[in-house]
């Protein structure tokens, strides 16, 4: 940006009093870049209202020093802590991080603008406790990066070792700065003129003061170093020099007339009142905010002026060195506070003791942490001296202007800019404090401020010119062959270049469709312009990859697109071409547009596989046969869909294979009858009984026999065990065998014994137990014995197999000693064994009579009269009624004896 200021011409008709004029309760922020504050950890500052407003945005954790840069209007355009710099998104620019200064450094970086270029800044850092970094600068253009900036230069050495101090402000001639620090080890201070011509290699050295340096302390380069804001003031502190102030050249950039202020000791935080008139120090041996005042008299006074305002941060944890202190863009003075989440004030600083009014805890950061670090800014951004500012010089842009005035005095009645551009009509004049014009052409153009006051009228006027933007034509929109690429020219002299791909050069070839734009910067004036690239289609071509054909295979190969002329490699100019022998083929395509397609293929021709599975063949069902033998690298596909090498085929047919090796494939077929082999069937193993025989019979026709004897009949008659076979052959030769195995058993002897008569109520167990022999009994149990109760005749048959023998006997029964035997369980089923209630020696057994009379009752579970007979005959058969239990009373009619019980039913 270039600023341009006027001395006005003033005329007075009442002056105002001292108090009046601080008094004044109005406030305008005329220097607007340092609007925005980032320091601490998180922590941010918005003056830009008036009133600070916290900031809750920042990327940056600076522990001491750091620095912020806005643009005319206030908007931020980055910060940094010495380290890294974060673009106004809050990321940090591209090659922005790696600078050589140092978090712990009190003042560890401060921007200044570049005289000539609006878009660059000097970044200079400061590496801590005089280490070998020292004091270097980088250089940010705001241009690159869509107007986000990058480091286009970084880390440039100046000194080496430096005290942690470091401050700047404008040169007398209101267009150069000075930036100042002091080496370390001496007294020296280092003033760099930064114009023109860049930063200057060549300081201007002054060596007065204390020397920075204490041998015995480790931290003797810590502290921070100012210049008032009217650039004729400076003033140190640290830990060892305590606070000194000196008179400043800024035209020369001399440093001189030091004077040590009385009683303060480790010096940390130093900042001037607005009007220059008061230095107040914060120490950090004990944490105090001092006062000095400049105007007490001769140097004497002034180093004996020193008194405390207030104790610093008595709220939060003692820090280990102080605070920084830094104006405000309001006219306030800020104090850290370190581990806080306040900052302190000072109200009124251009006031002597505790009028200046200080609060402790004046301004809350929304909860975010100040550290021991402010921004370092450029002090004349605080100098409120009439100074008339114009910035945006360029042809189009809307010129910004201001003046600059403290924030004490009274305000105009009225104000009236006059912009000397009557071909933009009413836009011409303006009665904003701040305003904007866009004026109608380039050229030269005087703008004059009056400022109106009760008796009072201020006129001031200034001179500058409106430059014509560059003439930027890239030519028309235009289309490529694919392949092909064009130039952009965009040469103009003196200029600087930003193309879309963030090229610097005054060229671009571009190959590939698009939109391609450059801005062009002559004299601090950018243009822009813009070009479509489009593309013609090439033609359509695709021959396909290389390939290998078999032996005796063609291809075609088709390169067939709309609008295309064709030519082979053999000259011919068909869209296809055919394909016999090995080679290397290739076409061309030209379209009405003159694009060029061009592919090539390389065609080799490999050897088919050999397949033979032999001749035809008659073989007999069930006999082996092997198709096909394995090849290296070959896979095979069978009639059936199968892939194996070999193939063994058992129904008659026609039988093939495929063979592919590399890709090729080779085919053979073969016929196989397969003739049916005799149907033989001598039937299942077999055992026979002792003295059977068994005839097997193998007989068909058309048909020869062999028995395992030698034998040719078709029939075989087995007497005796063994195995037996026998080979059939039919008439196709074909034959088959079939055996079997016979063996013999011998039945199992079983014996009864004789007929026999028993007394009633004796037993006689009859049957034998003989290994792995089973048996049947007349009443179908299947035990080995029978136990005998009752008269009758029993018949029982063993079997060992199929092999069996049954023998039989006869039981009868005689009453042997008058008694009586009751059963208790019939089961009436017409089988004849137990079908009725038989009371044996009820009755004489010859001929069922007995001269005794029994009477009986028989009664069901519930009690109820079921049966009832006065002379029993062993006759009741349970007729009509269920399976269950039932209860029985028999009674002797002569002599009363009686007998009570169950019987159960079974049936």
């Amino acid at each position: 940006m270039l600023n341009f200021y006027v001395t006005p011409r003033r005329v007075w008709a009442l002056l105002c009093t001292a108090l009046l004029c601080l008094q004044a309760s109005s406030i305008v922020i005329a220097q607007r870049q340092s609007a925005i504050w980032y320091f601490g950890s998180g922590a941010g500052l918005d003056f830009r209202a008036g009133a600070p407003t916290p900031l809750l945005d920042g990327a940056m954790h600076a522990f001491e020093g750091c620095a912020t840069m806005s643009d005319d209007e206030g908007k931020l355009l980055f910060y940094t802590d010495g380290i890294n710099v974060w673009n106004r998104q809050h990321r940090p620019m591209p090659n922005g991080t790696g600078l050589f200064g140092n978090g712990s450094s009190a003042q560890a970086a401060v921007a200044v603008p570049s005289p000539t270029n609006p878009m660059q800044f000097y970044v200079f850092t400061n590496d801590c406790n005089a280490r070998s970094n020292g004091l270097r600068y980088s250089v940010v253009d705001m241009s690159r990066e869509a107007g986000l900036g990058d480091i286009v230069q970084k880390n440039v050495a100046l000194h080496a070792p430096v005290s942690e101090m470091v401050t700047a402000v404008r040169h007398q001639n209101k267009q150069a700065y000075w930036v100042l620090a002091h080496e370390y080890g001496n007294n020296s201070f280092r003033a760099y003129l930064i114009d023109a011509n860049g930063v200057s290699s060549t300081p201007v050295i002054s060596k007065v003061g204390t020397v920075h340096r204490e041998e015995t302390a480790g931290t003797s380069a810590i502290g921070c170093m100012k210049l008032s804001p009217d650039g004729k003031k400076l003033a140190v502190a640290s830990t060892v020099v305590g606070a000194e102030v000196y008179d400043f050249n800024a035209a020369t950039g001399q440093v001189s007339n030091p004077i040590k202020i009385n009683g303060i000791r480790s010096g940390y935080g130093v900042e001037f009142s607005p009007s220059a008139s008061l230095l107040y120090i914060t120490t950090s041996s004990n944490v105090q905010l001092m006062q000095v005042n400049l105007k007490a008299g001769d140097a004497a006074a002034i180093a004996a002026s020193a008194v405390e305002i207030a104790k610093i941060g008595q709220d939060v944890a003692t820090p280990y060195v102080g605070g920084s202190l830094q104006l405000g863009p309001d006219g306030k003075l800020y104090v850290a506070r370190p581990e806080s989440q306040h900052l302190g004030v000072v109200q009124a600083p251009n006031l002597l003791g505790a009028a200046c009014n200080y609060l402790d805890r004046g301004i809350n950061l929304g909860g975010r942490k100040s550290m021991c670090g402010l921004p370092v800014f450029i002090q004349s951004f605080f100098q409120y001296d009439g100074q008339l500012k114009f910035s945006n010089s360029c042809f189009g842009e809307e010129a910004q202007f201001s003046l600059a005035v403290a924030p004490w005095e009274p305000q105009p009645t009225s104000i009236l800019w006059n912009f000397g551009d009557p071909a933009s009509g009413a836009a011409n004049t303006s009665t904003l404090p701040s305003p904007k014009h866009r004026f109608s052409a380039p050229g030269t153009y005087t703008v004059k401020l009056t400022r109106t006051f009760v008796n009072t009228l201020e006129e001031y006027t200034i001179q500058f010119v409106i430059k014509p933007l560059p003439e930027v034509n890239l030519g028309p929109d235009r289309s490529l062959c694919p392949g092909t690429g064009t130039v952009l020219d965009a040469t103009l002299p003196n200029a600087n270049y930003r193309w879309s791909n963030g090229s610097t050069q005054a060229t671009l070839t571009v190959t590939q469709p698009g939109t391609y734009w450059v801005e062009v910067t002559v004299d601090g004036c950018t243009a822009r312009d813009e070009i479509i690239i489009g593309q013609f289609p090439a033609p359509p071509l695709e021959l396909g990859p290389d390939r290998s054909l078999c032996a005796g295979e063609t291809l075609v190969l088709n390169a067939t697109a709309p609008g295309v002329t064709y030519r082979w490699q053999d000259g011919s100019t068909n869209p296809t071409f055919t394909v016999t022998q090995a080679g290397r083929y290739e076409v061309t395509l030209t379209n009405a547009q003159g694009c060029v397609s061009t592919d090539a293929v390389e065609i080799l021709y490999k050897p088919s596989p050999v397949v033979n599975l032999g001749p035809d063949r008659v073989l007999c069902a069930g006999e082996p046969l092997v198709l096909g033998a394995a090849q290296t690298g070959a896979t095979y596909r069978w009639q059936d869909g199968s892939t194996g090498a070999t193939f063994s085929p058992t129904v008659s047919g026609t039988f093939w294979q495929e063979v592919t090796i590399n890709g090729c494939t080779s085919r053979d077929e073969v016929n196989v009858l397969f003739n049916p082999l005799p149907v033989v069937n001598l039937g299942r193993d077999t055992t026979l009984c002792d003295g059977q025989t068994l005839s097997l019979n193998a007989a068909r026709a058309n048909a020869t026999y062999r028995w395992q004897d030698g034998s040719t009949g078709s029939s075989f008659l087995v007497s005796g065990p063994g195995t037996y076979w026998v080979d059939v052959t039919n008439e196709f030769n074909c034959t088959t065998r079939d055996e079997i195995r016979v063996h013999y058993l011998t039945p199992p002897a079983i014996e009864l014994g004789r007929d026999t008569t028993l007394c009633f109520g004796d037993t006689l167990t009859i049957g034998q137990v003989l290994p792995i022999v089973t048996y049947l009994w007349q009443d179908g149990s299947t035990q080995p014995t029978l136990d005998v109760t009752q008269p009758g005749t029993y018949r029982v048959t063993a079997s060992l197999q199929h092999c069996s023998q049954t023998d039989v006997i006869t039981v009868r029964f005689k009453d042997c000693i008058g008694g009586l035997f009751i059963p208790n369980i019939i089961t009436p089923n017409g089988d004849g064994q137990n079908d009725t209630f038989f009371i044996l020696g009820l009755l004489r057994a010859d001929s069922g009579l007995n001269e005794d009379k029994w009477d009986l009752t028989i009664f069901d579970r519930w009690g109820k009269r079921i049966h009832h007979t006065p002379e029993y005959r062993n006759n009741w058969a349970a007729e009509g009624l269920t399976e269950g239990v039932y209860y029985y009373h028999l009674r002797h009619n002569q002599d009363g004896r009686a007998y009570r019980g169950w019987v159960e039913v079974v049936r």
